[in-house]
């Protein structure tokens, strides 16, 4: 059954591209509720009933290729299947919604749900580097002379980091004959020398590590995001879903790994850095597409860190931001698209007035930008809550809050453009299923955060008991938080060019190779120290 998420999506995009009339679109709207409606069947299943294996042929488990559903990957699978279904209804009437476009979107969902459902490290690798062309091809799709160099450059850069993956796996191949990774899991411990493991892991945690986009790996993603001709239902699909098939990976293989190595500090200061340095690169953008595509290098940091804090409540809040991540970025992906067709302009500084221009478009906005932020109500105060809640060191919490910080001034930066006068006298009201989706989006983000204890213990497996009295005060911090990012952005940042310089930096091809070798070598030699 489990095949179905993989094949279904590509024989579905494959029909309704020789379809190429008017019954495409239905059967890609019909196709996509009957898939999550299967999804929530599987939900169901391995709740009820515990984790779902589907093997190749007669082999036994751990030799054959195996598609696996725990708690973990269904999770995804189902938040997956959930927000393409909102991305299929915001771009049900535009005029890039042709045969071309949906074959691509559809199969790449299908190559998602296989990286979420893979066990198998050769299958991994192939799902990764089919995934990489067909999203390099959605960026290049309006054949732009922009977005072929950022799809070229995204293609050659992932196409290399997957090259480490293959290595790894090509290594732990030679020592156990195994690509099971609950197998690879199972034997390391047999091993006489767990050092054995450390070329493998560096290895993959390269290829995981430059697809999750953490510092210094990232220079490839605002390319890839925030590519200007580029749809923004792409932009969102790459920011909201595909970019977590990389921190899925990365969770999956530490699991592996872990009676081995655990590098769960190293990590925690890559995600600081990685969340940090992304605000700063965020504020210096003037491009909506390129400041949310930056903000989402942020909040992969912020996720990095809590899956490397050790404690439970951690863990899981990050897997919590995960899906608020996923849906508050989509929403505000899509409200840019949004924004750029009725100002015709992307440009932070000069688009004023959604208020009252788009009221509807900029309800959604606010709600993705109080969820993002972590107000309180919202989904991403319960995740950053939960975070925060796996530690009692003072300095790790202010580690927190600083991250925090810098998201909250970030998108006061953002926010402008909700004030201001309205621009036309008039407004044409987009497309009503557009409006549709993000705004439903948006409420969805209030919902999952008033009810995010009930949603953490049924969907997420972890019970949530909220301490009122932790959560007012964290309700407190974020409030002077605001005021002091607003008068921050107003008395210093709004006319300061230094930030502006430093966002219009970025790495050349060669570069990013340089930064990529570096990387390894310094994974290596934390190991080698260390372990």
């Amino acid at each position: 059954m489990l095949g179905i998420f993989v094949i279904a999506p590509i024989l579905i995009g494959t029909i309704a591209y020789l379809i190429r009339d008017d019954w495409a679109k239905p059967l890609v709207y019909l196709f996509q509720i009957s898939f999550v409606l299967f999804a929530i069947n599987q939900f169901l299943t391995v709740k009820l009933s515990g984790p779902i294996i589907w093997n190749t042929g007669d082999y036994s488990d751990g030799v054959a290729l195996s598609l696996y559903a725990d708690p973990l990957s269904i999770f995804m699978v189902l938040m997956t299947a959930f927000i393409y279904l909102a991305f299929l209804i915001y771009a049900g009437n535009t005029e890039y919604f042709h045969s071309k476009f949906y074959f691509l979107f559809i199969v790449l969902e299908g190559l998602i749900m296989g990286l979420f459902l893979s066990s198998d490290l050769f299958n991994i690798f192939v799902f990764s580097e089919v995934s990489t062309i067909v999203v390099s091809i959605l960026i290049m799709i309006n054949k732009e002379k922009q977005a072929i160099y950022d799809g070229m450059i995204y293609f050659f850069v992932n196409v290399l980091g997957s090259s480490f993956l293959l290595f790894g796996a090509a290594m732990i191949y030679r020592t156990f004959g195994l690509l099971d990774l609950r197998a690879i899991h199972a034997a390391i411990p047999l091993l006489t020398d767990p050092k054995a493991m450390i070329l493998p892991y560096a290895m993959l945690m390269v290829a995981v590590s430059n697809k999750t986009a953490v510092m210094p790996l990232f220079s490839w993603l605002p390319k890839a995001h925030g590519t200007p001709s580029a749809p923004p239902v792409i932009s969102a699909v790459l920011s909201g879903l595909y970019i977590k098939s990389g921190v899925y990976l990365f969770i999956r293989f530490n699991q592996m790994f872990e009676p081995a190595i655990n590098m769960q500090p190293f990590f925690f200061w890559v995600g600081f850095f990685t969340s940090i340095l992304g605000v700063i690169m965020a504020l210096g953008q003037r491009d909506i597409k390129l400041f949310l595509a930056y903000s989402t290098v942020s909040q992969v940091g912020l996720i990095i860190v809590g899956l490397n804090m050790g404690t439970a409540i951690a863990y899981y809040g990050a897997i919590f931001h995960i899906f608020n991540h996923a849906l508050f970025k989509s929403t505000l992906f899509l409200s840019a698209g949004l924004i750029e067709k009725e100002y015709g302009d992307r440009n932070i500084d000069k688009i004023r007035g959604l208020l009252k221009q788009m009221p509807w478009v900029a309800l959604a906005i606010i709600l993705s930008v109080l969820g993002i932020t972590g107000a309180p109500f919202f989904n991403g105060s319960i995740s950053k809550y939960m975070i925060a809640s796996g530690t009692d060191d003072f300095w790790i919490t202010l580690l927190l809050n600083i991250i925090n910080f810098g998201t909250i001034l970030s998108y006061v930066k953002f926010s402008t453009m909700l004030f201001g006068k309205r621009i036309k006298p008039t407004y044409i009201l987009p497309e009503n299923f557009s409006l549709i989706a993000v705004v439903s989006m948006g409420i969805v983000t209030l919902l999952t955060g008033l009810f995010g204890a009930n949603f953490s213990d049924y969907f997420i497996g972890f019970s949530l008991e909220i301490d009122t009295l932790e959560y007012f005060k964290k309700g407190l911090i974020y409030i002077l938080m605001l005021l002091g990012s607003i008068a921050i952005y107003k008395g210093v940042l709004k006319r300061n060019q230094f930030l502006l310089r430093i966002g219009k930096s970025e790495l050349t091809f060669n570069g990013i190779v340089t930064v990529m070798s570096g990387y390894f070598i310094m994974i290596l030699l934390f190991l080698i120290v260390f372990l």
